[in-house]
């Protein structure tokens, strides 16, 4: 691992892969590390898919950049989670397959995204992680997981009951700790990631696990949500978009260190948006340097603000934030 910290980014591919290269592209002196979501345990007999980004690894092996290709459920799905971890025959058959994929793309290991599991599998995700760290790290490839973010464990807790930190933190190369969605689309609005929130995070997190394996999830995203019903999610062109049509008046939460504001739809209904920016991302990036974190990891790559990135250099380079 770099000394320096690491700014890693997932692309949501296939969809919308053009604004992603193009970021990719554009600032490949920042990132160190890709991750392309192709890979997906298919159904409960553990058959594993993959689809090849071939453009994001000759592009990282000509730029020096890491790619750790990201594994998920299917869609998040449960079913296919329990059905595959209760079963170790199961296991290891997705762990060789998870192995043969990584070796024959040549990278330097993989991301697991398992998420929406029971909090009762717990013992299952960490039998599953262990034996996935065992073969790969045998093999001298890096294994990582994306976890969800929470301030104290609480094993029956839903979605981040799941997820034993310190156990992961013990196997696992890095943990992602995806610190956004403190204010969901189906729930109320709010910040997406509080500064307090992030904090307290990071302190549970840093207690349980070393330091230098934790990497602060951050967002690219924002939310609008109605009075009723689930929140819209935008990119920060998006958000740029609607401010500009809307011309609402902006409001800055001190606390939170986040923006944002209400405005009118075009039936009158309010609506309530809580966007990122770079005041909210410095904010972020100065806990990151607080911890003393691996780095930061980035959902998603595309359509962001264009100045992130004069940031993000110069938290790569050490400079401080605030």
């Amino acid at each position: 691992m770099s000394r320096r910290p690491i700014v890693m980014g997932w692309i949501l591919s296939p969809y919308d892969t053009r604004s992603q290269y193009k970021t990719m592209r554009e600032h490949a002196d920042v990132i160190t590390h890709l991750s392309p979501t192709r890979i997906r345990i298919n159904d409960s007999e553990g058959n594993v898919v993959c689809g090849k980004d071939n453009y994001t690894l000759g592009f990282s092996k000509k730029n020096g950049i890491a790619v750790l290709p990201l594994v998920a459920n299917g869609d998040f799905s449960q079913d296919i989670a329990h059905a595959v971890f209760a079963d170790p025959a199961k296991r290891t058959k997705v762990v060789d397959q998870l192995l043969t994929i990584i070796k024959r793309w040549k990278c330097p290991g993989i991301n697991v995204d398992l998420e929406n599991l029971s909090a009762a599998d717990r013992p299952l995700l960490n039998a599953f992680m262990q034996e996935l760290c065992d073969k790969f790290h045998a093999e001298g490839l890096v294994v990582t997981i994306d976890v969800a973010a929470k301030t104290r464990d609480a094993p029956e807790a839903f979605w981040a009951g799941v997820y034993d930190y310190e156990f992961l933190g013990q196997c696992c190369d890095l943990v992602m700790l995806m610190c956004y969605d403190e204010h969901w689309s189906g729930g109320s609005p709010g910040p997406v990631g509080s500064k307090p929130w992030i904090r307290d995070c990071l302190k549970y997190a840093t207690s349980v696990m070393p330091k230098e394996k934790v990497v602060l999830g951050v967002p690219f995203y924002s939310y609008d949500w109605p009075e009723e019903g689930r929140a819209r999610s935008y990119t920060s062109k998006g958000i740029f978009k609607l401010i500009a049509s809307k011309k609402p008046t902006i409001q800055w939460d001190n606390k939170a260190k986040s923006h944002w504001f209400e405005y009118a739809d075009g039936d009158g209904n309010k609506r309530t948006v809580w966007y990122e920016d770079c005041e909210s991302l410095k904010h972020k990036l100065a806990l990151a340097q607080e911890f003393g974190v691996a780095g930061v990891s980035i959902w998603r790559l595309g359509d962001e603000d264009p100045d992130y990135w004069p940031l993000l250099a110069k938290y790569r380079k050490g400079e401080k934030m605030l």
